[in-house]
């Protein structure tokens, strides 16, 4: 299989090369960049140069939910755009919610970006972790206050400053993809002593073993 595998940063990258060399598979390691903007156009130029079997987004994410501690590993299936929209006096107003753009446009469906299994991943047995719901912003969430805002909208179980980008990307240009994310802290009061980056890199490296594993 020809492979693409991209993450935010270079860190991220780097749980993925080990298993990308032994796999016996075609894989390009691309680094983004940090947000949405990096991650759409970076991503865009690969799948504009080349045609891939399958695309992966691996990186780490914060997490809303008990269910998914720091460690675990998560496979997106829903996203949204999380701050995409209009500030007003009764607080956040979604494009959606303003009429500047139709819920339905494609490739949005209700307002969200909701991942397609790809032949290839559905002939491996599907999923190989448990499926997630994502909320996507530019600025990452550090009060209580914003996380109640965002759980009271979008029911999100993590938070990423990539993962919308990634599957509008993949979704507009119909290639098959599937995303990665381990969880490196709980989304609350900005906390970084409380996060464990370490813990999520080598789950994710794991997680990728895993993933590549499952295709021969």
């Amino acid at each position: 299989m020809k492979i693409l595998i991209t993450a935010a940063t270079d860190s991220e990258l780097l749980t993925a090369q080990a298993a990308a060399a032994v796999s016996g598979h075609v894989v390009t390691l691309a680094v983004t960049g940090i947000g949405m903007v990096a991650t759409a156009y970076h991503t865009a130029r690969w799948l504009l140069d080349e045609s891939f079997d399958l695309v992966v987004n691996v990186g780490i994410a914060g997490s809303f939910s008990e269910r998914f501690p720091v460690g675990s590993v998560v496979c997106p299936v829903k996203e949204y755009f999380g701050d995409s929209g209009v500030q007003t006096r009764a607080g956040f107003s979604s494009l959606f919610d303003e009429q500047l753009l139709g819920a339905n446009t494609f490739p949005f469906v209700d307002g969200a970006l909701f991942y397609q299994l790809p032949a290839v991943m559905a002939s491996a047995g599907g999923l190989p972790f448990p499926p997630a719901t994502g909320v996507t912003l530019q600025m990452a969430t550090g009060s209580q206050a914003r996380v109640e805002e965002l759980q009271a909208r979008f029911c999100p179980d993590i938070e990423t400053m990539e993962g919308a980008a990634f599957f509008y990307v993949c979704l507009s240009e119909d290639v098959p993809f599937v995303a990665l994310r381990a969880i490196s802290n709980k989304v609350e009061e900005r906390n970084k002593a409380a996060w464990d980056i370490p813990l999520a890199m080598r789950s994710l490296q794991a997680a990728v073993r895993k993933l590549l594993s499952l295709f021969v």
